[in-house]
C-alpha cells in the first residue's frame, strides 16, 4: 500500500533525469540510492546486529528511466560500533552500516549488497568500506586554538586560570559520539546492478507550458545588499500560496534562519570553532531585482560547514491562479578563506543544478506537490561567477513546481522505532571523557611545538585550497562585467548589539596610600651569636604600569560578564632603619590578576555609549621581580606541557618571594568605565578598578625566624588601574 502510494507522487519528470539530478558532488552514480533514516542510530547506544531502516526520497534511475520509486523502503542492521565512552581506549567513534534489502514493489523485497558512500551536511566522514568516522574533539579549530595559547599561557598560573575559564566561557567542548537522527540522509552505492524494468513513466508533468513572457520578466540573477555583486542564480520557480510553501518546506525537513545580529553572530562563530551544528545560522542578504526575499530556508545536520539552503523572492506575477515566486538554491559544502575578500566564507557546489534537483526530491516526498517540470531559459548564462569568485555552471533551466494546500503534508522525520537509548551518556559521563580525552591529547600533543606545527600545517592547507577555490569576482556577469558600487558606511543604527568583546588595554597603576606595611628584624651577629642587630623595614610601593586583556560576554541587556588577566608592576622600597650607609633597597613589584567582573550598565545593549559600574573577586600572584623563570622539568618536558608548567608555577607559590618566589592571593575589585563603540566591530574603553587585597607578607614569608612580632605595622595594599583599551566586537 505505502509503495503504491508513493508511485503516484514521487517519481520525477522524465524531463528531471537530466545531468546532475541527484544533490551533492559524489552522487552521480548510475548505482546510487538516496536513503534518509527512519529511525535513530548513535554509537553510545546502539549495538551490532540492530535493524534499520530507511525510505528512499528520490527515484533509482538507471539509464534515464525510473526502477525504484521514491517512497520505497530499505533495511539493514548496525555492522559495528565503537563508541568513545569514557575516552580510555579511544578518542574517535565509528559506526557501519549494512543495508541488505530493497523494495521493488508492492511487498516484494530484493537482497542487495551495499556500502554508505556518504552522509549529507555530515561533520563525519565515510572511508571506502562505508564505515563511518566521528570527529576528534580535540582536533576542532577552537580546541586546537585554545591548546596552542593555554601553552603559552601555562608558564604563568594566573595566566594559565584565565585562558582556561575565557576559553571554558567562550566555547563548548565537541560531543565525539555518532548520533544520525531520524531524517539523515545517506547515500548507498549498489555493489552489484539490479535487474528492474523501467517504471511507467510519472503522472506529474506541469498542465501547460509557463508562458515564455512570464519567464522573460523574471529575474535571475541575484546581487550584494552593499556593493551590488552578482550573486547566485535562480533556479528554481514556484506557484502556490506562501503558507503551502512554508508548509511544504516545514514538513521536508527546512528551516527558516535567524536574523543576524550580535547573538547570531556569535552562535556562528562558536558553531564553526567547535565544528558544531546550527541549523538555524543566519544566511546573508542577497537581493533580486532590488528587494529582499520573502522567505528563506536551510537544511543541516551537524555542522554549521554544510548545508542545503535557498532564498525564495516574491514576483508580481501570476499563473494557474496561484501567485508566482521564483527562488535560489545552492548547497554549501565547507568554509574556506577568501583572499580577494580577506573573510572566511562558504564555499558552494559550483553544479547548481544538484541543488535544485535536492529541493525538488525533498518537496514532492512530502505530497505538497501537485505539478512539476523544467522551463529552459535561453537567455541564462550557463557559467558565472557569484559574489565571492566561485564558478557556478548550470543547464540554463528552471524547475517549476506547481502547490496545492499542503494540509495533509508527509513528514521528513516520521520514526518507525524509539531511538536506542541516549547519545552521549549524562553530565557526570561527559565531563569524564572531557577530562580524559583533554588528557590523552596533553600526552599525545601537548607540547608547544606539536600545536605550532599542527597550527601552520593546518593553515598552508587552507591557503592552497583557498588560492585556487576563491578569487576576488573578475567576470564574467550578466553585464560583462563586475557590477560594484562604492562602500556605503554602515549606519550605527543598524548595528547588531555587541555579543563578545575581546579587549587589549595599557594603563597605568597607582599605589595611592598604600604600603607594605613595617617589620621589625632581629639578625644574630654571624661570629658572635650573643651579639644580635635590630633592623626595622619600612616597605612602600610606587606607581608603576599596566597592560592585560579580557573578555566580555553581554549576555543580557543591561549586565555583562567579563573575564579579564592584568600584567601589573610598580616598584617596591624598603628603607632599612638601624644601619647606617644604606640607601633605600628597590625592586620591581609584580602582580598578576585574574578577575571576574559583573558589569552594570547605565545604557542598553544597543547603544554606542555604555557608561558601566563593575565588581567581582580577583586572584593574583605577587612577586619581585628577581624571581627566576620557572620551567616544567623531568617528563613534563614531553608531553604533559600544560601539566607540568602548572606544578612548575605551584612550586614556585611556595619558594620565599626573596629568593624569587610568590604569594598567592584573592581579593575584591571595584571600578567602572565608559565604552564608546566606533565602528561595528570595534570599541573604544576607559577603565578604572580598584583592588583590594590583604598585606603581603613578602619579609615575612622569608625571614620567618628573625620576625620580630610586637615590632609589625600592618598596612594596605589599594591597587589603583586607569587604562585605555581598544575590543573587537562581534
Amino acid at each position: 500500500m505505502l509503495f503504491t502510494l508513493f508511485k503516484s507522487f514521487a517519481p520525477l519528470v522524465v524531463l528531471l533525469a537530466g545531468p546532475g539530478m541527484c544533490a551533492g558532488a559524489d552522487r552521480d552514480c548510475e548505482r546510487c540510492l538516496e536513503v534518509r533514516l527512519r529511525h535513530e542510530v548513535n554509537s553510545y547506544s546502539s549495538r551490532v546486529g540492530d535493524r534499520v531502516q530507511g525510505v528512499l526520497i528520490a527515484p533509482f534511475r538507471v539509464d534515464g528511466f525510473d526502477r525504484v520509486a521514491a517512497g520505497a523502503r530499505v533495511w539493514g542492521e548496525v555492522a559495528e560500533v565503537r563508541r568513545v565512552g569514557v575516552g580510555f581506549v579511544r578518542e574517535t567513534a565509528a559506526l557501519t552500516l549494512r543495508f541488505t534489502e530493497l523494495e521493488t514493489g508492492p511487498g516484494v523485497r530484493m537482497a542487495i549488497g551495499s556500502r554508505v558512500v556518504t552522509i549529507d551536511n555530515a561533520r563525519e566522514r565515510v572511508d571506502g568500506d562505508g564505515r563511518i568516522r566521528g570527529i576528534r574533539s580535540t582536533n576542532t579549530p577552537g580546541f586546537r586554538a585554545s591548546g596552542l595559547l593555554t601553552s603559552f599561557a601555562a608558564v604563568d598560573p594566573i595566566a594559565l586560570a584565565f585562558s582556561t575559564a575565557a576559553f571554558a566561557t567562550l566555547l563548548r567542548f565537541s560531543e565525539p559520539e555518532i548520533r544520525l537522527q531520524a531524517g539523515t540522509e545517506l547515500l548507498l552505492e549498489l555493489r552489484e546492478p539490479l535487474p528492474l524494468a523501467p517504471l511507467p513513466p510519472p503522472l506529474l508533468g506541469l498542465p501547460a507550458p509557463v508562458p515564455a513572457a512570464l519567464l522573460e520578466r523574471l529575474p535571475y540573477r541575484t546581487q550584494t545588499a552593499e556593493r551590488r555583486v552578482e550573486s547566485d542564480i535562480t533556479n528554481l520557480i514556484f506557484a502556490g500560496e506562501p503558507a503551502a510553501i512554508e508548509r511544504a518546506f516545514l514538513a521536508a525537513g527546512w528551516q527558516m534562519p535567524e536574523a543576524l545580529s550580535a547573538a547570531t553572530r556569535y552562535r556562528t562563530l562558536r558553531a564553526m570553532a567547535e565544528n558544531q551544528e546550527y541549523k538555524e545560522a543566519p544566511m546573508s542578504l542577497l537581493l533580486l531585482d532590488g528587494e529582499a526575499p520573502v522567505q528563506s530556508w536551510a537544511k543541516a545536520l551537524n555542522t554549521f560547514a554544510k548545508r542545503h539552503h535557498l532564498r525564495v523572492y516574491a514576483t508580481k506575477e501570476r499563473w494557474l491562479d496561484r501567485p508566482v515566486f521564483t527562488a535560489a538554491a545552492t548547497q554549501d559544502v565547507s568554509i574556506n578563506f577568501s583572499r580577494g575578500r580577506e573573510l572566511f566564507t562558504h564555499l558552494i557546489d559550483e553544479q547548481i543544478d544538484r541543488e535544485r534537483s535536492k529541493v525538488v526530491s525533498d518537496l514532492l516526498f512530502t505530497g505538497c506537490i501537485d505539478a512539476v517540470g523544467l522551463e529552459p531559459r535561453r537567455w541564462v548564462p550557463e557559467t558565472v561567477f557569484n559574489a565571492t569568485g566561485q564558478n557556478l555552471v548550470t543547464d540554463r533551466q528552471a524547475a517549476v513546481l506547481v502547490f496545492n494546500s499542503c494540509s495533509g503534508a508527509r513528514q521528513f522525520d516520521e520514526a518507525v522505532a524509539e531511538a536506542p537509548g541516549p547519545h552521549r551518556g549524562n553530565r557526570v559521563a561527559r565531563i569524564a571523557r572531557q577530562t580524559v580525552l583533554t588528557f590523552r591529547n596533553d600526552i599525545y600533543r601537548g607540547s608547544l611545538w606539536y600545536q605550532g606545527a599542527s597550527i601552520v600545517t593546518q593553515g598552508l592547507r587552507h591557503y592552497r585550497r583557498s588560492r585556487s577555490a576563491l578569487r576576488p569576482v573578475v567576470g564574467p556577469t550578466i553585464t560583462g562585467r563586475t557590477a560594484k558600487s562604492p562602500q556605503v558606511a554602515g549606519d550605527p543604527a543598524t548595528w547588531a548589539p555587541p555579543a563578545v568583546e575581546l579587549t587589549f588595554r595599557a594603563g597605568m597603576m597607582v599605589f595611592s596610600n598604600s604600603s607594605i606595611g613595617a617589620e621589625g628584624l632581629r639578625i644574630a651577629h654571624p661570629h658572635r651569636p650573643n651579639e644580635t642587630l635590630t633592623l626595622r623595614a619600612a616597605n612602600r610601593v610606587a606607581p608603576g604600569f599596566a597592560v592585560g586583556g579580557g573578555v566580555t560576554v553581554n549576555q543580557f541587556r543591561w549586565y555583562s560578564h567579563e573575564l579579564s588577566f592584568g600584567y601589573q608592576r610598580g616598584e617596591f622600597r624598603m628603607d632599612l632603619e638601624g644601619l647606617t650607609r644604606i640607601a633605600e633597597q628597590r625592586s620591581g613589584f609584580l602582580t598578576r590578576q585574574f578577575s571576574y567582573n559583573g558589569l552594570v550598565h547605565l545604557r542598553p545593549r544597543e547603544s554606542r555609549w555604555r557608561p558601566y559600574i563593575a565588581a567581582g573577586p580577583v586572584l593574583q600572584l605577587v612577586q619581585l621581580t628577581g624571581a627566576p623563570f620557572t620551567k616544567a622539568r623531568g617528563l613534563f618536558r614531553f608531553g604533559l606541557n600544560n601539566v607540568g608548567m602548572f606544578r612548575a608555577a605551584y612550586g614556585f607559590g611556595n619558594v620565599p618571594p626573596l629568593e624569587g618566589g610568590g604569594i598567592f592571593q584573592t581579593g575584591l575589585q571595584v571600578g567602572g568605565g565608559v565604552r564608546y563603540r566606533v565602528s561595528r566591530h570595534w570599541t573604544v574603553r576607559l577603565d578604572y578598578r580598584n583592588t583590594c587585597s590583604p598585606r603581603p607578607d613578602l619579609l615575612r614569608k622569608s625571614l620567618e625566624p628573625q620576625i620580630m612580632p610586637e615590632r609589625l605595622e600592618r598596612g594596605r595594599v589599594a591597587q589603583q588601574r586607569v587604562g585605555l583599551g581598544i575590543a573587537f566586537t562581534f
